[in-house]
């Protein structure tokens, strides 16, 4: 019998409803079908949600390929000669979707059959706390999991939407790279595109209202990556405000303010990375779930104001990442179904990667933070120049910095390096565990690789 209004059905026709199918919804559905639970998932877009098809999979493959024209065409510093090196932006592309053939995504409904998952196709709403529609069909569970990710946030910037633009949705699929092109936002994924398309030579300013770029973290990680891109002869504008956009003919003008000063810009596309915003258009007032413009209010438990329902990933927060919200949807599992021990949420050390060259990879706190909380604290930092990896790999730019409170224990870090998105989990590791900055110190490190810069910037802070 289905529930009317705000009353409990009698009976139910699934254990478990799972809204979404990316990290933060299909981890919780498989682990719960595996507890013996009757599972559905509803999908409005592609199975398995947005990183394996739109974000995280087809964006690094598509920087692989970039990284391996570069290193070609850079060979005879190492005297490897590589005459006549050139790419085939179209077989980039196919292998682009190659690597996202290979996540299973494209099977998804026969793997969610294989596991008598129910998969339910259509955009869900709440029509009370334990039902929900789908089209014209209605489906009830006991308990709910939404994980309906975000969507792209677009500014009331004049002129933008006449103008035309692209997202990363519609950049990943391009058969060739603009000519030039004006990217609105220095986040990670403003950064990375406009790492990727300069590398395959187009001509990229890159502008957002912040003072530095990946403006989340420590001064030093956006100052480098900014110089590191005028470089490569990317035109970076900082603390810049986007006032109109007109097209002209096959351009498209951007005018910005700067300084106090109007400029402009002629590009043949524009990228817009300006932040997302939640999806929360599902009756959820409905069915008692407490939201705002951040998205869904969860408790440590993941569990929202309506009780046996709960949220994770991107449609929660705090962070926007695939590893985020598989963390979340497995505490979310578990606490559904288990009425002693509850699993809790902890975030202080979540690493946050930015997949440009050298990469970037944060976690833990950031100096401005410990300065905002008057937390007493010390700074180990250690440039990459010093390490013998450096010299082998003829790469002398970046850092290792870390942070730790005045006993010694790591409390943040920072690092800018090859393959830093590897190199961090030491140091989440450590962060996540109260460890002292002397215990990796203490810890024999290969040589030669880049994590002996994480010793010697540990070395640096002192114990009491």
């Amino acid at each position: 019998m289905l529930g009317v209004g705000g009353q409990r059905p009698t009976d139910f026709d699934f254990d478990l409803i799972v809204i979404g199918t990316g990290a933060g919804g299909g981890v919780a559905a498989h682990a719960a079908v595996s507890a013996g639970k009757k599972v559905a998932v509803i999908e409005a877009e592609k199975v398995g949600g947005e990183c394996p098809n739109f974000g995280c999979v087809p964006t690094k493959a598509l920087l692989q390929a970039a990284e391996t024209y570069e290193i070609a065409k850079h060979g005879g510093q190492l005297g490897v000669q590589a005459s006549n090196v050139s790419f085939n932006y179209p077989a980039i592309k196919a292998w682009k979707d190659l690597a996202v053939r290979h996540t299973g995504t494209s099977e998804g409904e026969q793997a969610y059959a294989s596991e008598h998952i129910t998969l339910i196709s259509g955009h869900a709403h709440f029509l009370s706390p334990w039902t929900i529609s789908v089209g014209r069909r209605r489906y009830n569970a006991h308990k709910f999991l939404i994980a309906t990710g975000t969507k792209q946030i677009v500014p009331p910037i004049p002129g933008l939407a006449e103008t035309g633009f692209i997202t990363y949705r519609e950049a990943i699929d391009l058969i060739k790279p603009p000519k030039s092109l004006f990217v609105i936002g220095g986040g990670a994924i403003g950064c990375e595109f406009t790492q990727l398309f300069n590398t395959f030579g187009t001509t990229v300013h890159l502008a957002d209202f912040a003072p530095r770029l990946i403006g989340q973290e420590d001064p030093e990680v956006g100052e480098l990556l900014e110089a590191l891109f005028a470089s490569r002869g990317i035109t970076v504008h900082t603390s810049a405000r986007i006032t109109r956009i007109v097209k002209k003919g096959s351009k498209k003008i951007v005018y910005f303010e700067k300084d106090g000063q109007t400029h402009e810009a002629s590009v043949e596309q524009i990228l817009l990375s300006t932040g997302k915003a939640p999806n929360t258009d599902l009756g959820l007032d409905n069915a008692g779930v407490s939201w705002d413009h951040s998205g869904i209010t969860v408790n440590r438990f993941m569990q929202t104001s309506s009780k046996h329902i709960y949220a994770a990933g991107d449609v929660v927060g705090p962070f926007r990442f695939t590893h985020t919200a598989s963390y979340q949807s497995r505490i979310a599992a578990h606490n559904m179904f288990h009425t002693k021990k509850k699993f809790s949420a902890d975030y202080k050390a979540v690493p946050r990667c930015v997949f440009v060259d050298p990469e970037i990879a944060c976690v833990g706190a950031t100096e401005q933070r410990l300065r905002e909380d008057r937390f007493e604290y010390q700074v180990g930092a250690v440039p990459i120049s010093l390490i013998g990896r450096s010299n082998t790999s003829n790469m002398d730019t970046g850092f290792v910095k870390v942070l730790a409170d005045r006993y010694g224990v790591l409390l943040g870090a920072s690092i800018v390096c090859p393959r830093a998105g590897e190199m961090i989990h030491e140091l989440t590791l450590a962060i996540q565990h109260g460890l002292r900055a002397q215990a990796i110190v203490e810890t024999i490190h290969a040589f030669p690789t880049w994590s002996e810069a994480v010793r010697l910037a540990c070395q640096k802070i002192k114990s009491r």
